[in-house]
């Protein structure tokens, strides 16, 4: 036992003494690393994408991520996206130019705020226009689409000396359609006590292999009639971003929606809890049950599944990345809306519900 412990001993004394006489850096030599972060979508006229630097140094690296110089470069890049079809011809170039926004101050943040240097970039006209029809088969409006969602998008970020190419390349995500509530009915119907859950679906995207990540919000649009006579916009959600998770099998997506939840949602959100604000409140109108499904392609899904909170003990998690000579992530994502009119049948159980209702007029 004596022995053991005196070899211990010695090993530790030795590399006390080496670490004396021995400086070890900690800091590799420093590597310019590009980091990219650019999410395109057809359903925007305009892209943006977000380029900085890693940064590498001895200290604090919280004062080193403050300094504005180490995220952003002091030069501008030409930036550009090209499409091509499925025969691989290159069909559009899109030009990016920089633009600044604005970071709020926040005495908390990490990184630094205020100006922000950003690339936009956007074709000259829209692609295709899709006409929004509700029954009966009437046309009540349209929205364009700046993309061709069936061609593949690589971005090019090129250093002003040439000294530096970085590409990344991404399909968007296929347009789509809601099939449940029925597209014949311009209403929504939820029933008190009912004992089957309305039911909201929607057709996976053609280009779907399993690989996306679908996000759906339901919002209950109304307003708000003051003593004054002034009309305000009010909204709650009865469904708030929840991920949808795809079938083993079929192409149709679903998620059930218990209706008592609409009831319990609307009396606990929409009176005020201070008697005098409510009493401010002449009379409420519905408006609309707005449906929206939000899609990420495969790479930003990717993504997200990386760097969101783990919940396992193990927290290390491999870094993502599809940018060549660079780190980040360049996808896709889309989103379409739906809104449907909230039924009188409902609006009445709404207002037998609760006598805060009263206020409610279809």
């Amino acid at each position: 036992m004596h022995t053991i412990k005196y070899i211990i001993f010695g090993i530790s004394l030795l590399f006390f003494m080496y670490s004396c006489e021995t400086d070890f850096d900690t800091t590799a030599d420093w590597e310019n690393i590009t980091v990219v972060y650019g999410i395109i979508d057809q359903n925007d006229s305009m892209q943006y994408i977000k380029i900085n630097k890693a940064f590498l140094g001895e200290g604090n690296v919280l004062q080193f991520a403050q300094e504005y110089d180490s995220t952003h470069y002091p030069f501008e890049m030409k930036v550009w996206i090209e499409a091509f079809n499925e025969n691989g011809q290159k069909v559009q170039t899109i030009e990016f130019d920089t633009a600044t926004s604005y970071k709020p101050d926040d005495p908390e943040a990490v990184f630094p705020t205020g100006a922000q240097t950003i690339y936009k970039g956007g074709p000259e006209t829209f692609y295709e226009i899709k006409y929004i029809i509700e029954p009966p088969f009437d046309t009540v409006g349209f929205r364009k689409l700046w993309l061709n969602d069936e061609n593949t998008y690589t971005l090019n970020i090129l250093f002003p000396d040439s000294s530096k190419l970085v590409t990344s390349e991404t399909e968007l995500v296929m347009d789509f359609a809601m099939t449940r509530p029925f597209p014949q009915s311009k209403f929504i119907k939820f029933v008190p006590n009912s004992s089957v859950p309305t039911v909201f679906a929607w057709e996976k995207p053609d280009n779907d292999e399993g690989k996306f990540r679908y996000e759906l919000r339901v919002k209950f649009n109304y307003q708000e009639k003051r003593q004054d006579n002034s009309i305000i916009d009010k909204s709650i959600d009865l469904i708030s971003n929840v991920t949808v998770t795809p079938p083993l099998g079929g192409n149709e997506m679903t998620y059930h929606y218990w209706d008592n939840s609409f009831f319990v949602s609307c009396v606990n959100n929409i009176p005020y809890k201070d008697p005098a604000e409510e009493d401010d409140v002449k009379a409420r109108y519905t408006v609309d049950v707005e449906m929206i499904v939000s899609v990420a392609g495969e790479a930003f899904n990717l993504f997200m599944q990386v760097y969101e909170p783990s919940s396992s003990i193990v927290q290390e998690k491999p870094p993502y990345t599809n940018v060549e000579n660079g780190i980040g992530v360049f996808s896709s994502r889309y989103k379409i809306t739906e809104n449907k009119l909230l039924h009188q049948e409902t609006v009445q159980d709404l207002i037998s519900i609760d006598d805060n209702f009263m206020k409610f007029e279809y």
